[in-house]
């Protein structure tokens, strides 16, 4: 058999020729209206555009401006609750609820009277610091007291009752 030779022993690469031409030189490096973009480039260039950084809008301060617009800030909140503050006090017209006491069943004031029988049962008598009106109180076992002792005549009390068969009865005595 007779040995039979190839046409080219060489192989053919597969990489593309080059398509871009060869650069020439201009007078003017740029793009004059008339020349028309590619739409190739034209996708890459709004591509750019969309991933690119905006820089913020507005005036930028230094550190240093901004320390200072804050103080000149705080001096005039300042000035103005000053000058809040110096003026006359006006007077109020204070609502009254539950008759002028401290809550609808509790009395704070002086104690004028006391009166303790057997087995803990007697009355307080308190004078309200807020009406002036004189109340009667019962005690009783169920009465409790803050401090482990009965309110003395002179002592400052507050007393929380219930208002049961026309009877004020007492059920804290806050002595204070």
């Amino acid at each position: 058999m007779a040995r039979t030779k190839r046409a080219s022993t060489r192989r053919t690469g597969t990489r593309k020729a080059s398509t871009r031409r060869a650069r020439t030189k201009r007078t003017s490096a740029r793009r004059t209206s008339t020349r028309k973009t590619s739409a190739r480039k034209t996708s890459t260039s709004r591509t750019r555009k969309a991933t690119r950084r905006k820089k913020p809008q507005g005036a930028r301060l230094t550190r240093k401006a901004q320390k200072r617009i804050l103080i000149v800030v705080a001096v005039v909140v300042g000035l103005l609750i000053l000058i809040a503050l110096f003026q006359n006090p006006r007077t109020y017209v204070q609502k009254k609820y539950y008759a002028g006491e401290v809550g609808r069943t509790i009395v704070y004031g002086k104690v004028t009277g006391v009166a303790v029988g057997v087995a803990g049962r007697g009355t307080i008598t308190v004078r309200s610091f807020n009406t002036g009106k004189t109340y009667t109180f019962y005690t009783g076992v169920r009465t409790r007291y803050n401090i482990k002792r009965y309110p003395r005549a002179g002592d400052n009390a507050k007393v929380y009752y219930v208002y049961d068969r026309g009877y004020r009865k007492a059920t804290y005595v806050r002595i204070r």
